[in-house]
């Protein structure tokens, strides 16, 4: 499973740019300790940790998640999000 430069550099950019993000919004929770915050870095903590686990797909196909499992993945994400908003 070769996979073309583009795709790698993309998915290593993806990981860093939701690290930031999630390192941004759970600072803001630890300052400001309230629920709404707390659901929104859960949903992007859980984007983060699967951008973690996404990674050693691109050194081979030793470890493949299959697209339910990302589909889920995404779902439970999603509606932590989606708490946060509704959330006031």
């Amino acid at each position: 499973m070769s996979l073309p430069l583009f795709d790698i550099i993309l998915r290593i950019t993806l990981v860093i740019a939701t690290g930031i993000l999630f390192t941004i919004i759970f600072a803001a929770y630890l300052r400001l300790k309230n629920r709404k915050l707390l659901f929104l870095s859960v949903g992007f903590g859980i984007f983060f940790a699967h951008a973690l686990i996404y990674i050693p797909e691109l050194f081979g196909p030793t470890y493949i998640i299959d697209e339910n499992t990302h589909l889920i993945i995404h779902l439970v994400a999603l509606v932590f999000i989606l708490l946060s908003t509704l959330k006031d």
